[in-house]
């Protein structure tokens, strides 16, 4: 078996988990391998592409989003609204918008596509996003967004794009390599690729070992060393501008699902019961959590030019 990243045979057992935010099947095992020349870690045994969309159902919590948590809802919308604007303001960073008058965005694995509703909120951008399920999207407040059911390897457009993004995206894809591939072919020359995935490498994976919600299993197939990007981005077609420990997402989300995930808890349910333990302990964790751009914790950003 090879690395998908490097194409080594070279790896040796890593970690074994069990199927993660699901209710049903939860008698198989997944085992991850480590490669021992990239370090990235890969599944074993994933499942069949085609089989997925059993662990994509509408009861999905990410899908469900804010639904899920009853009374809270708005509370939960406000700090979705302050991860896209995080999602938003690293990306101006880096395009430095004030200075485009019409950028095209894609962001691949949209999902429910409020982060790009965001940026069209705050640009006059043309926004385009594909995920290979739609999730949402016949909500009228999306309506000037270019949205596409299809996976990467079925995207032809012919538009070329000012940034790529993908926020969570990558450790789902089963070719990776394609992807960057895909995204070098999209991009026009000087254009960016914003990438955040979870992080193997970091203290809370350590802590949680099998629970830590990184693994994600069976819909994480691959992740991400901090060595992987040299391979994924060879420097004759890319330039790495910028690679960071931490990321948009708070990791105390990863690592609170992850309890969730030792607890058994019923993925398949109405969640406004576990918010007041949920901001007890972001409360009581908050001096580690603080500390992410300095101590390794579970999340990654790389971004990268096409030259």
């Amino acid at each position: 078996m090879r690395c998908c990243i490097c194409h080594s045979e070279n790896h040796s057992f890593h970690i074994e988990t069990g199927p993660m935010m699901v209710d049903v099947n939860k008698d198989r095992n997944y085992r991850f391998l480590l490669c021992n020349h990239c370090d990235s870690v890969f599944l074993e045994n994933p499942i069949d592409e085609q089989d997925l969309s059993a662990f994509y159902s509408d009861y999905y919590l990410p899908y469900r989003g804010e639904k899920a948590w009853g009374k809270y809802a708005g509370i939960v919308r406000r700090q979705d609204h302050l991860l896209n604007l995080k999602k938003f303001n690293l990306v101006a960073k880096h395009l430095y918008l004030k200075n485009q008058p019409q950028v095209k965005i894609l962001d691949i694995g949209c999902g429910k596509p409020d982060f790009l509703y965001e940026f069209k909120q705050q640009t006059n951008a043309e926004c385009f996003g594909i995920d290979f399920k739609s999730a949402q999207w016949d909500n009228p407040k999306y309506a000037g967004i270019n949205l596409s059911e299809e996976s990467v390897g079925q995207f032809n457009s012919t538009e070329r794009f000012d940034v790529i993004t993908a926020w969570h995206y990558l450790e789902h894809d089963y070719d990776p390599v394609l992807t960057i591939n895909k995204c070098y072919e999209h991009l026009k020359p000087g254009g960016l690729v914003i990438i955040e995935v979870p992080m193997y490498q970091g203290l809370l994976a350590k802590i949680q070992k099998k629970y830590w919600q990184g693994w994600h299993t069976p819909r994480h197939i691959n992740l991400f060393s901090f060595k992987s990007w040299d391979f994924l981005f060879p420097k004759s077609k890319w330039k790495i501008v910028d690679h960071q420990k931490y990321g948009t997402l708070d990791p105390f989300i990863l690592w609170w699902l992850g309890k969730a995930e030792k607890n058994n808890i019923i993925w398949n349910t109405d969640f406004d019961q576990h918010f007041f333990t949920l901001a007890l302990l972001k409360c009581l964790t908050w001096p580690l959590f603080v500390l992410e751009k300095y101590i390794p914790l579970g999340i990654q950003t790389v971004i990268v030019e096409k030259k």
